[in-house]
């Protein structure tokens, strides 16, 4: 027998938040999304999986009442880099 549920996921600095419940449906997982880039996974048989075409058309439904033409997953990766201009003044070692 598979032990399904699903979760309300956002992540921060790199790590995977979740809403800490085990909720039975993708509606209720998606009521529980608390920020703009919330999304719901799924857990099954104790393993994490991306929702599945019938699951993305119920979370698309809750979220934006509508029907998703075709669910693809997708990875995306983003690297930024900055780059910091200082300004050194030189020190006067005479006193």
């Amino acid at each position: 027998m598979k032990k399904l549920h699903y979760f309300a996921a956002s992540t921060d600095s790199g790590c995977l938040l979740d809403c800490e419940h085990e909720h039975q449906t993708v509606t209720s997982a998606a009521a529980c999304i608390s920020t703009a880039r919330g999304y719901v996974v799924a857990v099954e048989n104790d393993k994490y999986r991306a929702l599945n075409d019938a699951e993305e058309a119920e979370f698309q439904r809750a979220m934006y009442g509508t029907e998703t033409v075709e669910a693809k997953a997708q990875t995306l990766l983003i690297q930024v880099s900055a780059f910091i201009r200082i300004q050194v003044e030189p020190k006067s070692w005479n006193r």
